[in-house]
């Protein structure tokens, strides 16, 4: 009996993730995921057993492309608020691109779904404490005011990537308008890639040392 190819559960995983694009994770169906990435639903059991290894699985293999991603962005010699930038542009990409899994993770924490718990508290520690080493080396050069971590962070992560939740929220919803504005009208000015780059630029400015204050 021939053996089933190597790349079998890799396609399955990459559609997946392009399914979680427009749904979360919850509402995942494997049937559909074997019919996107063109394999039979048998392959799904040969290689990943059950529908929990696989959603861990999905969720790894896609935090991993993130953080390689995120690890060349703020590695470096350069001003640590520079590579600042970068980490908080890379997180929000990739949030904004995959808002939609990103709404599942948190209906699942609140759920207290095992997987993804234990993939949130595995992973999550990785890149913020990067970010929070950044915040320390800009506030050592004085490119950021010396505020408590406990003040600085909720600003620079919430801020950033709360409007890319809401999005998907509101996509969730299927809504159409709010008030008089059309939705795709909103998420245009809030997801696209300039928008999140404003974002990131308003955050650092508000946070920048106030002009004479002792470094």
């Amino acid at each position: 009996m021939s053996r089933p190819s190597q790349n079998t559960d890799q396609q399955l995983i990459e559609a997946a993730r392009e399914l979680l694009k427009h749904s979360g994770l919850s509402q995942m169906n494997l049937r559909q995921v074997a019919a996107k990435a063109g394999v039979n639903l048998g392959m799904f059991h040969y290689h990943f057993k059950t529908k929990e290894q696989f959603t861990r699985a999905v969720l790894q293999d896609s935090y991993e492309k993130f953080f390689r991603e995120f690890s060349l962005e703020t590695s470096g010699d350069g001003p640590a608020l520079g590579r600042l930038r970068s980490a908080l542009i890379t997180l929000g990409r990739f949030v904004g691109e995959n808002r939609r899994m990103v709404l599942g993770i948190l209906h699942d924490v609140l759920n207290k779904d095992r997987v993804v718990l234990d993939f949130v508290k595995t992973n999550i520690p990785r890149h913020g404490l990067v970010i929070v080493g950044l915040v320390r080396q800009c506030q050592k050069e004085g490119s950021l005011r010396k505020a408590g971590l406990p003040s600085i962070m909720p600003v620079l992560i919430g801020t950033c990537l709360f409007p890319l939740v809401m999005v998907a929220m509101l996509e969730h919803l299927e809504v159409k308008r709010l008030r008089f504005i059309p939705f795709v009208v909103i998420k245009a000015a809030i997801a696209s890639d300039k928008a999140l780059k404003d974002r990131v630029e308003l955050i650092l400015e508000s946070l920048a040392p106030k002009k004479g204050a002792r470094r």
